[in-house]
């Protein structure tokens, strides 16, 4: 006696979907009494660098900054130079070269719009986790 595939996989669909809605079920039943029962230990916790001192909190800044500098012109400095590269491949007709200078050039750039617009991302990810 042998099923049809289309039986089976109805079959496995149903089974799938069963189990699905049962640990669901399960899982909003019991968030109620497990939520009242646990405290957040971390409730009220910033994250801070007072305890270092304006001095400390003065540098780390000025270091941070510099390196994010730092990057923005290397990515900067590859991306141009990958387009140069992609120049003087299509002068020269190699397609090879051309290929993988335009590569490194799509690398780059996301890597400068990341570098770019990290102070965005940053602040969009600590805005969301803050509540």
């Amino acid at each position: 006696m042998t099923r049809s595939p289309r039986r089976t996989a109805a079959r496995r669909l149903l089974t799938a979907a069963t189990t699905t809605a049962a640990v669901l079920t399960m899982t909003v039943l019991a968030a109620g009494p497990a939520a009242a029962q646990i405290r957040n230990p971390t409730d009220g916790v910033t994250p801070s660098m007072e305890l270092l001192g304006p001095a400390f909190n003065n540098v780390w800044v000025r270091i941070f900054g510099s390196i994010w500098g730092v990057l923005l012109g290397a990515s900067a400095i590859k991306f141009f130079t990958a387009i140069y590269k992609m120049r003087a491949a299509r002068a020269g007709g190699y397609g090879a070269e051309m290929s993988d200078a335009a590569s490194e050039a799509k690398v780059a750039a996301v890597a400068f719009g990341c570098l770019a617009g990290g102070g965005v991302i940053i602040s969009a990810i600590l805005f969301v986790v803050g509540g």
